[in-house]
């Protein structure tokens, strides 16, 4: 029997992501985590951040200041993710000779909390539309 329609990628515990959109759905999941960047290979910077905006825009930069990142996923080109024995999720984001590593940080008692927030409602999506956390009180 021949499929009926082409089935979209499945990825459960790791895999590497390169559609804006999915990179999305899955750093939308980590809140508070530790994190190490380099450039062609050399460490550059490393720390622990919480997750405080996540968007897709061809215009705005990734950072990470005083405690928080500021993530672009078009300032990389891919992803990929993997969970370990402990639950602990690492994400790998790669640009052009930059790496950004991503580790979900470990809780008060050592387990590890995942933020399940959904940081897009929208079913379109465009490279050019923002996704930001908690920006409805940003409006009133």
């Amino acid at each position: 029997m021949e499929p009926t329609r082409p089935l979209a990628p499945c990825f459960i515990g790791s895999g590497t992501i390169s559609h804006p959109r999915d990179m999305i759905r899955a750093l939308e999941t980590l809140e508070s985590l530790e994190f190490v960047y380099e450039l062609d290979g050399a460490v550059i910077s490393s720390g622990d951040a919480t997750l405080v905006k996540l968007m897709a825009d061809p215009d705005s930069a990734t950072m990470a200041v005083n405690g928080c990142l500021f993530l672009n996923v078009a300032s990389f080109r891919y992803l990929d993710f993997e969970t370990d024995e402990e639950g602990r999720c690492t994400v790998r984001l790669y640009g052009d000779g930059s790496l950004l590593a991503l580790r979900t940080a470990p809780d008060a008692e050592g387990g590890v909390t995942t933020g399940q927030m959904r940081l897009i409602e929208d079913a379109e999506f465009s490279l050019s539309e923002l996704v930001l956390a908690e920006d409805e009180d940003e409006d009133e």
